[in-house]
């Protein structure tokens, strides 16, 4: 079900200061990320669609998508470039020449010069965040509850814990996402059955076991064991200091920057992604690694 703008407005209403606030906030850091990724495989990088906009920003030297104001209606005082009262004001900024730009989505290639597949990306991933929204406030109108089990958020995903402290439901995608939890930390929903395990391809099974880290017998090899070549180290550790956090990012990294080998799996991950992940596992054991979806590693690293 997608809510009328006024349906919308009016259950936001009924939220507390901190709930919109922290809305208003994943809205903006959601459209950063789907504006980046467009941006990123316009150029020829391969991103995953989870990993984190400033990671994704770092590919970028051209446009970068910075916020939106809501007026609340239509006003003369919230403009399109071309001069048209809005209600919605998106604001993107040039990398390298700091300019700005302000307009309504429908003009957006007009205004950024760029091509028709890239505008249908960004409105479609606009389009599903607006829906992802309006489920929420569904749930929230219809007083949608976890079950209890669910309070006990020791271990769940920060944005889970997020929405649970903020009394906010969980979003479709986030439940399917507890459901498929390894048993060790599984969260009960329901009456949940376990979903039958397809057989892994070899990629799966070699980014999934990290079998460095699965045979303890055996010497732990140093960082500079690993399979990448040593000219490559000093960057890796240059880009995480520089607070890039998705190995996947790094890789395009060191492919563009460093001519990295750029040979890829068929899902286009790189293949020295494996000997990324080695290698700053490997360099900063105390690093929190997140994986994300198969597809990518999220490195925090403590100070």
């Amino acid at each position: 079900m997608i809510l009328t703008i006024e349906e919308r407005d009016s259950i936001l209403s009924e939220l507390n200061e901190q709930q919109r606030d922290f809305l208003s906030k994943q809205l903006v850091r959601s459209r950063r990320t789907v504006f980046a990724n467009a941006m990123a495989k316009e150029k020829g990088f391969h991103i995953p669609e989870n990993a984190d906009p400033e990671d994704i920003e770092a590919l970028l030297d051209e446009w970068v998508y910075t916020g939106y104001i809501d007026a609340g209606s239509v006003s003369p005082e919230l403009r399109c470039e071309c001069g048209r009262s809005l209600r919605y004001q998106h604001q993107v900024e040039h990398k390298k020449t700091g300019e700005v730009k302000k307009f309504g989505i429908e003009h957006l290639k007009e205004h950024l010069g760029i091509d028709a597949s890239m505008v249908s990306a960004i409105k479609k991933g606009f389009d599903a965040i607006d829906y992802e929204l309006d489920e929420m406030l569904i749930k929230r109108k219809s007083d949608w509850q976890p079950n209890p089990e669910m309070l006990d958020i020791e271990g769940l995903p920060e944005d889970v814990m997020s929405h649970l402290k903020l009394g906010l439901p969980l979003l479709d995608r986030q439940v399917k996402r507890l459901r498929l939890q390894p048993p060790a930390r599984k969260v009960w929903i329901d009456n949940y059955t376990p979903p039958v395990q397809e057989p892994s391809s070899n990629e799966d099974m070699l980014l999934d076991l990290f079998t460095w880290q699965q045979e303890p017998m055996a010497p732990k090899p140093s960082a500079a064991s690993s399979g990448l070549p040593a000219s490559l180290h000093a960057p890796i550790h240059a880009y995480i200091a520089g607070g890039v956090r998705s190995a996947r990012v790094i890789c395009e990294l060191l492919i563009r920057e460093q001519h990295a080998d750029e040979e890829r799996f068929l899902t286009g991950k790189p293949k020295i992604f494996i000997e990324v992940c080695r290698f700053i596992e490997q360099s900063y054991p105390n690093a929190s690694v997140q994986a994300l979806d198969k597809e990518d590693r999220s490195y925090s690293i403590p100070e």
